[in-house]
């Protein structure tokens, strides 16, 4: 009862609540209590609950397991030693339904003269979605107010997510995108072994 208790708050999301998709929790109890039976156990165990989770994402992960090929072989690039100049691994979530992964992507920025201000290569390819313009808009809104109050804001900003060609949205990659665009501007490294997510407001303040 504990361990399904658990998973009931790992569906939720939140720690302090627990899920009422019965549904989905009956079909792990069911797995359970199949391998209860392989084993002759007359009682469904912690064990058993955890090998049925097991088994259930091993089933759903085959998207996040080849992501992970692609990375190792070298197909997608993703650094992860050293220091880069304008460059930084952002983290993206994927929602595949009954399984959801973190997959990191490397988001690279490249300042030059000019007005154009921050140019988003996803907005303009037609890949984003309204909340990434939205974060796109807010930190756009950060460099103005940290750089351009006397004067305006000579430059041109280039931001994108490399090897990335579906539809993305969401505002979490936004503080990220900061991290890369103040980087290429100052021509500061940014580390290559962590991998960052997190929105910001127009203030510089990362956000849950």
């Amino acid at each position: 009862m504990a361990a399904m208790l658990e998973e009931a708050v790992r569906i939720g999301g939140w720690r302090r609540r627990f899920s009422s998709r019965f549904s989905d929790l009956a079909d792990l109890l069911r797995e359970a209590s199949y391998r209860a039976g392989l084993g002759d156990s007359e009682v469904v165990t912690a064990e058993h609950v955890a090998e049925a989770r097991s088994a259930r994402r091993h089933r759903h992960s085959l998207t996040e397991d080849r992501s992970h090929d692609l990375i190792s072989e070298g197909v997608i690039r993703v650094e992860t030693k050293g220091e880069v100049v304008g460059q930084v691994n952002g983290l993206a979530v994927y929602d595949l339904g009954h399984h959801r992964f973190g997959k990191p992507t490397r988001i690279t920025a490249q300042v030059g003269l000019g007005r154009d201000g921050v140019i988003n290569v996803e907005r303009q390819a037609g890949l984003s979605g309204p909340t990434y313009d939205k974060g796109v808009s807010i930190l756009t809104g950060f460099l103005r107010g940290t750089f351009a109050r006397r004067s305006p804001l000579t430059m041109s900003c280039s931001i994108t997510f490399e090897q990335s060609y579906g539809g993305i949205d969401g505002d979490s990659a936004s503080s990220t995108e900061i991290y890369a665009i103040l980087s290429a501007i100052s021509d500061r490294p940014l580390r290559q072994d962590v991998a960052v997510t997190g929105s910001v407001d127009q203030y510089g303040n990362v956000q849950a």
